[in-house]
């Protein structure tokens, strides 16, 4: 995979942006959250750096390749799928993040407007396993 160690700590902020926007995070999200930066190796410093950057357009300006964006659909779909729910904030949030970043809706995890729940949840450990190979 050909993603550099800058544009994943940015596709975990923008991540992490989603699993907020709705300020009362749901614990299964929050779970997933920690597991991805475990499975990373997320520094303390990288952590710092996701807090600082408040900007959207910043974190969506910094992630370039397409394994970069593939990840961060996958990732994005893994924590609005946590709880079971695709919660109508969540879809169109995403969709526009898809839009911006150039993925169409044709992803495997989206259907209609619809997050396949359960594809995801099969493919966790895969999603996951996909970041470990990620190095600094």
């Amino acid at each position: 995979m050909s993603i550099n160690r800058e544009e994943l700590i940015n596709i975990f902020s923008v991540v992490s942006f989603l699993a907020h926007y709705e300020r009362d995070m749901h614990a299964a999200e929050k779970k997933v959250l920690i597991a991805m930066f475990k499975a990373s190796a997320v520094t303390h410093e990288e952590q710092e750096k996701m807090k600082s950057t408040t900007s959207l357009d910043e974190m969506l300006n910094q992630i370039q390749s397409d394994d970069a964006k593939h990840t961060l659909v996958e990732l994005m779909a893994l924590v609005a799928g946590a709880n079971g729910v695709f919660e109508d904030e969540e879809r169109v949030i995403i969709k526009k993040i898809m839009k911006r970043i150039g993925i169409t809706d044709d992803h495997p995890y989206f259907d209609d407007d619809n997050l396949d729940i359960p594809t995801v949840r099969a493919n966790v450990s895969k999603i996951l396993n996909s970041l470990k190979t990620i190095t600094a």
